[in-house]
């Protein structure tokens, strides 16, 4: 992902996004903040996250990289798609 450009980025998103039924695509939105807020955690501080990281049954040091700049470039086209639930934004 860190050679695509933004458009090349919504584009596969919509196309992962438009494959889901209508309850995933509902479940997805209502986890979407917590996403955002564990990727920002993630990408400011991973070594505070290494617990989380390990009980998802992962090694915080084989982790794929991801530098801001992407990641807020893929928050922005999920931003953009998926419908804020109760009241969230």
């Amino acid at each position: 992902m860190s050679t695509r450009s933004p458009e090349a980025i919504q584009d596969a998103f919509y196309s992962w996004y438009d494959g889901l039924t209508d309850n995933q695509q509902e479940g997805f939105a209502e986890a979407w903040p917590l996403v955002k807020d564990a990727a920002l955690d993630l990408l400011s501080d991973k070594d505070s996250m290494t617990d989380r990281i390990a009980d998802a049954g992962l090694d915080a040091d084989t982790l794929p990289g991801c530098t801001l700049k992407n990641w807020q470039a893929l928050q922005s086209v999920l931003d953009d798609i998926v419908p804020e639930t109760n009241g969230e934004a």
